[in-house]
């Protein structure tokens, strides 16, 4: 790591380690609370726990650290990254720089989502329970997935309004009358990470953690010598929302990751249904237009416009790098959205071929948000330089459902939004990173949650008011 940090490494070391935690821990947590996360930049406050947590202990004094102290050392950070980062690479796109540098603080500037979370309880509720993918869910959750998803809903929520209450006595025995003390203390354990289990897991610096999002998700919360220290919202959600994609992403079981993968795939057919649109799946699409080789996994009919979607299980993980080569990304995204690129590629030329003056529109569907545009950018040195001639949009699960919204609410169509976002492309002045920015503009902007996940979560809300029922410390 850069030896400019070690000025601040030993600024701290002045001061006693757990007084070091709950500086870093209020000053996430109020930052976070204020809505002043652009001023404060927690992310670079993240950093420094994960520096202190794989410190030596005995290193530190006893002297109590105080914000003051905290300010100054997150200015020596902030200067030290200056100095230390090559920001901008002659090598790579300028998109994936400019990708690099607000990647960390993107989590801090967004709401919370109801989307992540909302697609665990679909699954959970589509999903057999003799299934390979939910045998892995219940053994490496130690529990019933349902009852996992119930106590972390509830947690969220709690958390967000007051976290000390989430540790209370009162509200871990409502928990332990309904869920059983041996559940319940295996959840707590999915949050409250020892600080000597997060110092080995994360034990080798590397200069991509300064550059990663919600850095800290595996270990929203530290223990270290009888307390607590809790890490902000952003880390506590990203654990939470995508706790059982985590579990299939790090498992070895083809045919779980197989079942999930298809089972992700059927959640965006639905999400197209739910529009009322013409939608084609993979085997209607090679019919309809002849396809041979790789095909897509759904087109969109619409008019003289065609809107070709493939599904790729792929979202923003500690192992995917926040800043590296293009060589790096084409090596890491190989297998889904490079191949992607390539059967939407496919596809679109059969289209062509079918309805010669068709617009054609190409779009990657990925489980979570991965922060880029064109899949140009990250796969072509050279598409700075010119523009694509069939670029390939890449848009979350998340953005989709709002976007099949506002098509269902007749507020656009598909091919009109990514006709509109093309448009933009070509003029510096309307020019947007990605496509889910143009979902926070008129007519596309949403003034209410897609109805889709309503309803999805209505039954879940309700099982729980159930089951809680009159325990008002809880719910």
């Amino acid at each position: 790591m850069p030896t400019q940090f070690d000025q601040f490494e030993n600024r701290m070391r002045k001061f006693a380690y757990a007084s070091v935690l709950r500086q870093l821990s209020s000053h996430i947590h109020e930052a976070q609370k204020q809505d002043s996360a652009r001023v404060q930049a927690p992310w670079v406050a993240e950093r420094l726990v994960l520096w202190v947590l794989r410190d030596e202990v005995l290193a530190y004094g006893d002297k109590p650290m105080q914000a003051t102290d905290l300010n100054k050392v997150l200015n020596m950070a902030w200067s030290g990254m200056d100095s230390e980062f090559q920001w901008f690479s002659p090598d790579n796109p300028l998109r994936l720089s400019l990708r690099a540098m607000l990647l960390a603080q993107l989590p801090h500037q967004r709401g919370q989502e109801i989307g992540p979370f909302g697609r665990q309880i679909d699954l959970l509720n589509q999903l057999d329970k003799y299934s390979r993918l939910y045998q892995l869910l219940e053994s490496t959750l130690q529990m019933p997935p349902k009852d996992y998803l119930a106590m972390a809903g509830l947690f969220r929520v709690n958390a967000g309004q007051d976290i000390s209450r989430v540790f209370s006595a009162k509200y871990r025995g409502e928990l332990v009358r309904i869920f059983g003390q041996e559940t319940v203390t295996r959840f707590f354990q999915t949050l409250l990470v020892p600080r000597e289990a997060t110092a080995m897991q994360m034990s080798e610096p590397h200069p991509d953690e300064w550059f990663q999002p919600n850095l800290l998700y595996r270990s929203p919360f530290t223990t270290y010598n009888g307390q607590w220290f809790f890490w902000g919202r952003c880390g506590l959600d990203r654990h939470l929302e995508f706790a059982l994609s985590d579990i299939v992403g790090a498992s070895a079981d083809a045919q779980a990751r197989r079942t999930f993968e298809d089972m992700f795939e059927v959640y965006v057919g639905s999400s197209l249904a739910s529009t009322r649109a013409e939608v084609l799946d993979e085997n209607a699409v090679r019919r309809r237009f002849n396809v041979e080789g790789g095909c897509c996994d759904y087109a969109i009919v619409e008019d003289n416009a065609i809107t070709l979607l493939e599904v790729k299980n792929k979202a923003l993980a500690h192992t995917f790098p926040a800043s590296a080569s293009v060589r790096t990304y084409k090596s890491k995204l190989k297998s889904t959205i490079v191949k992607a690129a390539e059967q939407l590629r496919n596809t679109g030329r059969f289209v062509e071929k079918s309805l010669l003056f068709a617009s054609i529109h190409r779009v990657t569907v990925t489980y979570g948000d991965l922060y880029v545009a064109e899949a140009d950018h990250l796969f072509d040195e050279r598409s700075h330089e010119r523009k694509a001639e069939h670029p390939v949009y890449i848009l979350s699960v998340d953005h989709l459902d709002k976007l099949a919204e506002a098509v269902r609410l007749g507020q656009c169509t598909f091919a009109s939004f990514f006709a509109d976002y093309s448009a933009r492309q070509q003029d510096p002045v309307s020019r947007l990173f990605t496509p889910a920015q143009l979902l926070e503009l008129e007519p596309y902007q949403l003034q209410q949650q897609p109805a889709r996940l309503v309803e999805t979560y209505m039954p879940f809300c309700d099982e729980l008011t159930e089951r809680f029922s009159g325990r008002a410390e809880t719910c």
